[in-house]
Formats: structure tokens, C-alpha cells, sequence
């Protein structure tokens, strides 16, 4: 299964930008667990613990969509970045 996480990232202290991340796995629980979470630091954890149960791919059609927009603070942001 090809997953694709989008999460914030302030790049600049005026700024906040989506980015994406795509990876490959077979594990159940980890996309479980990367499912039920809606915090970005929560997300870098879940991969660093779990790191031999996926592999990071390159950008593709993804079968599942995990988007960690919740910890926005600005609400027209988060429309302007909406699939």
C-alpha cells in the first residue's frame, strides 16, 4: 500500500507550508496508528519507531491520503491546500 502523509512545516517564523511524504508498506498497524494521530511530532515518532516497516518512495498516486492539517492555526490556509 502507498501512503501519502501531508503535515505542516514552518520553514520561516512567518510561514507555514504543507509538505508530503510518500511510503510503501504492507503493515497494518502502522497505517492504523499514522491514521489516528493528527499531530506532525506524533507522525516523525510513529516513522522513526516503525522504520523497518515501510520504505519512503517517491511522489505516486497513493492508495491512502493521511492529512495532518488539524494543527493549523489558520483556517484559509488550510482550505488553499485542500485536494
Amino acid at each position: 500500500m502507498y501512503v501519502k502523509i501531508t503535515y505542516p512545516f514552518k520553514d520561516t517564523p512567518g510561514s507555514i507550508q504543507l509538505k508530503d511524504i510518500y511510503i510503501q508498506t504492507h503493515d497494518t498497524d502502522l497505517v492504523h496508528q499514522l491514521k489516528t494521530t493528527n499531530n506532525p511530532v506524533e507522525i516523525g515518532i510513529i516513522l522513526s519507531e516503525n522504520e523497518e516497516k515501510y520504505k519512503i518512495t517517491n511522489p505516486q498516486k497513493a492508495d491512502l491520503h493521511i492529512e495532518i492539517a488539524d494543527v493549523l492555526m489558520d483556517p484559509e490556509l488550510r482550505k488553499k491546500f485542500k485536494p
